[in-house]
């Protein structure tokens, strides 16, 4: 007959070295192949959590043929309320948060499970690979300029990256877990805590994982101006913290200036033709401030994605710096409105 002390034994045995969590909404298209690499690699102290953000598709069905633990949430709450329930339902030491739109490249479950057990890092981040499944130039172009930013990143990151980024459970906890307010760039605003406190984030980018998504022109300036440059612009300014790492280095800060002159002297040039000179200088400084990722490009693509990577990426630049003064002009924006509110409750003390 078994012991009390065995049953506790077995009971310490069942709880998992990693757990998982993959947060899904409306992920119909891409959850299978999610699974079937996670699934495919997983050892028997790693459990995987999908949590079904309020799908409307056929989300659930999906994730229920699988043997992992299967959460709907009763509406849609967002990646971030997603992820935070996730957590909440194990108790295993390490957190893996996946996106629903990537796979696991062969072997990085257990290369994420032996970095968190070497203990140098409360937390790491991967990065996309170079060979995105979706095969439109703007999908190409978008992923393999996102797996290059990574991978020239330096060791040590300010970020988080919730679609393959690993936590200890104790810090996740300690920090409140993601911002359930925001909307977009959850992640990042989590890691920003991270490296305030003192947390080593380090981006390893041998750990990778394959993106599912397929861009288009629209999704594309959307994502990136809305979700992206806005929401960082008005984090930053919060934080006080402008970020020195991935596409917001020295060199990147410097070719969005060149994009913003290539952009107002071209059609100057055209009634001005003294100027096309300088037009070519500046063209010749973007190609060279880019060149490894246009490397790359054509690595990947040839003559084709080359070229219109580089007239995506100039275009970026532009639109990005966009979303930057917008940010700045909604952060002062919100900051008079609340100064104006703030002196007209003063008045009626």
């Amino acid at each position: 007959m078994a012991s009390p002390k065995d049953d506790f034994s077995r009971l310490e045995v069942q709880v998992p070295a990693l757990s998982a969590i993959v947060p899904a909404r409306n992920a119909a298209l891409t959850l299978a192949r999610c699974l079937d690499a996670l699934v495919a690699q997983r050892s028997d102290d790693i459990e995987i959590i999908v949590v079904d953000d309020g799908s409307t598709d056929e989300t659930s069905a999906i994730a229920s043929r699988y043997d992992v633990r299967l959460l709907k949430l009763p509406r849609n709450m967002g990646p971030s309320a997603a992820r935070n329930r996730g957590a909440q339902m194990t108790r295993a030491p390490v957190l893996f948060f996946i996106d629903a739109d990537v796979e696991l490249a062969p072997g990085a479950l257990a290369r994420a499970k032996a970095l968190m057990s070497s203990g140098n890092a409360s937390a790491i981040i991967g990065s996309y690979d170079d060979d995105p499944a979706a095969e439109s130039t703007i999908s190409r172009f978008k992923n393999l300029a996102h797996h290059h930013f990574h991978q020239r990143s330096r060791g040590d990151a300010t970020t988080f990256w919730g679609a393959c980024g690993l936590v200890r459970r104790e810090t996740f906890l300690h920090l409140g877990g993601f911002d359930e307010q925001r909307l977009h760039i959850e992640d990042v605003e989590l890691g920003y805590r991270m490296t305030r406190c003192g947390i080593r984030v380090v981006l390893d980018p041998e750990l990778q994982v394959k993106h599912l998504k397929r861009w288009t022109l629209r999704s594309l300036i959307a994502t990136d101006v809305w979700g992206r440059a806005i929401p960082w612009t008005l984090l930053w300014l919060e934080g006080r913290e402008l970020p020195a790492d991935l596409n917001f280095s020295a060199d990147q800060r410097l070719a969005a200036a060149v994009a913003v002159a290539i952009a107002i002297l071209t059609p100057i040039a055209i009634f001005r033709p003294q100027l096309w000179m300088l037009v070519a200088i500046l063209v010749g400084a973007a190609i060279r401030l880019n060149r490894d990722l246009l490397r790359l490009l054509f690595k990947r693509g040839g003559v084709r994605l080359l070229i219109n990577g580089f007239l995506l990426q100039q275009l970026y630049y532009l639109y990005s710096t966009f979303g930057v003064a917008a940010g700045i002009v909604i952060y002062f924006a919100r900051s008079f409105t609340r100064r104006l509110h703030s002196g007209g409750d003063g008045g009626h003390d």
